[in-house]
Order: structure tokens, then C-alpha cells, then sequence
């Protein structure tokens, strides 16, 4: 620990499309961590999450350096700096995971592909054009066919498969109709729609790669059943990432500290 970070309190927020993480850290320890769902007043969630975060360590706010990360992180209040969730993931998995070389972070709103070296990021892809090809595909499959987290673990461990062709998610909806009415189980389209999102994931490698080890950040981090799949689709095993779904914040609170160095 840098000298001049010794004792100082750093805070980091990600505020993403579905939920608003946060971590805090001092002397290279995690004090705590928080999350809820990213409410429609980002400034809001964001207070909400730095008030649970100094709840949960006993600390006070004084001397504390926050920066922001993900899609609201310019409206995160007293944020010192913002930093783009590609840097964040990749100094949160860095710090997680040391030596970890490849990061797949799949979001509610994109999904990534980040190579890194040494913590920093060597090369990205990132997939933000359509909503098949982030975690919003799978909450819309999960919705449709009643399923919680534990029952899609569960369904996910059979490996059943039903073939999706469509390539938009609104169209895939249809689809899932379509199989449902034919008798299609839950574990075949659940299955169906995991592989879906995996080919989609594997098509942002072409040119970073997949170099080991290499893991899992985000939303679905916690996933052993994703994890699964998409190491079968990729030909590569991912690790878990211990607190993944925090990588963002853990990766913002690290970039608080160099504020407080330069």
C-alpha cells in the first residue's frame, strides 16, 4: 500500500442499467460492499448505496474519495471521477483474481470482452448494439418462464438445449412462445437461451482472444451454470470471480485512490 493511501477510505460506485453496486476499501481490504436495483433516479440509488456502504463499516464520509463508474456514473453525487466500466472491470477482476488475463463482464445493458495485462486493459470488444447479447436476454427468458436465480441454476446443471434462431430478442420472445406451445420444457429453452447468449460472447473474442486464466464479472458472475456453458461454447475454462458482480465498484474505488495520489 502506497504510503500516502495508508488509512484512507476509498469509495467506489457502479451504477448500471439493473443494479447500483458499491464497494468500500481501505489499506487494500474491503470494508463492505452494497447493491440495489438501479432505480429511474440514478443520483438517488447512488446515496442510497454510499449510505449502506458507511452503515455496514461504521465509518464517516470525512477524508473519503469516491469515483463512479457504469452507465450513471456521471450523476453519482461527489464523485471525484468517473472512469469507463472497461478500466473499472479490469482493475476490480485485476484485484479479485490477480494475473487474470481475460474478463468477460455481462451486463444487464452490454456485454465485454477485456484482455487484460497487469491490471490494465490490453484490448476490449464490446457487444451494445442488441439485447440478446446482454444479461437483459436472459432476465426476459428467466420472466417468461417463472424462474428465479436458484431455479435457473438448477435447470441450467440438466444441460438441455432447445435450438434459438432469432437473432433479436424481441423476436426470440416469440420464439420462446412458439416452443412453449409446442411443449418445449423450461430446462430446453432456458438451456437454448444460455447457448444463445454464449455464441453471441464468442463472437466479441475475434480479436482479443480468450487467454487463461480468464473469468466471469457482472451480473451473472455468480452463475456456476453460465459459467458452464459459456466455457463449453469457448473452448476455455472461466473461473469464478470472487465478488465479481462487484469487479465495477471494486475496479472505481482502486482509481479513487490514485485521485488521492496525483
Amino acid at each position: 500500500m502506497t504510503g500516502s493511501l495508508q488509512g484512507k477510505l476509498l469509495a467506489g460506485i457502479d451504477c448500471g442499467s439493473s443494479f447500483c453496486k458499491g464497494a468500500l476499501l481501505q489499506n487494500g481490504n474491503i470494508l463492505a460492499l452494497a447493491r440495489c436495483a438501479a432505480g429511474w433516479n440514478v443520483k438517488e440509488s447512488g446515496r442510497l448505496i454510499m449510505e449502506e456502504l458507511l452503515a455496514k463499516s461504521g465509518e464517516s464520509p470525512e477524508g473519503l474519495t469516491l469515483a463512479a463508474t457504469g452507465y450513471g456514473r456521471e450523476k453519482i453525487a461527489r464523485a471525484a471521477m468517473t472512469l469507463t466500466e472497461i478500466s473499472a472491470h479490469a482493475r476490480g477482476a485485476e484485484f479479485l483474481c490477480p494475473g487474470i488475463r481475460t474478463v468477460i463482464d455481462i451486463g444487464g445493458q452490454d456485454s465485454k470482452v477485456i484482455a487484460i495485462e497487469g491490471g490494465r486493459v490490453r484490448d476490449f470488444q464490446m457487444n451494445d448494439k442488441c439485447a440478446a447479447g446482454s444479461g437483459r436476454f436472459l432476465e426476459m427468458v428467466a420472466r417468461r418462464l417463472e424462474l428465479d436465480s436458484a431455479m435457473m441454476e438448477e435447470l441450467l446443471a440438466l444441460g438441455k438445449e432447445a435450438p434459438l434462431n432469432s437473432t433479436c430478442v424481441v423476436f426470440a420472445e416469440s420464439e420462446i412462445i412458439g416452443l412453449l406451445a409446442e411443449g418445449a420444457s423450461r430446462e430446453d429453452i432456458l438451456g437454448g437461451a444460455a447457448a444463445s447468449l454464449a455464441r453471441r460472447i464468442a463472437a466479441l473474442t475475434g480479436r482479443t482472444g480468450v487467454r487463461s486464466p480468464a473469468g466471469v464479472t457482472g451480473g451473472l458472475s455468480e452463475s456456476a451454470g453460465i459459467r458452464r456453458v459459456l466455457s463449453q461454447v469457448l473452448g476455455a475454462e472461466l473461473r469464478p470471480v470472487p465478488q465479481g458482480l462487484y469487479a465495477g465498484a471494486i475496479g472505481a474505488a482502486l482509481a479513487a485512490g490514485e485521485k488521492v495520489i496525483y
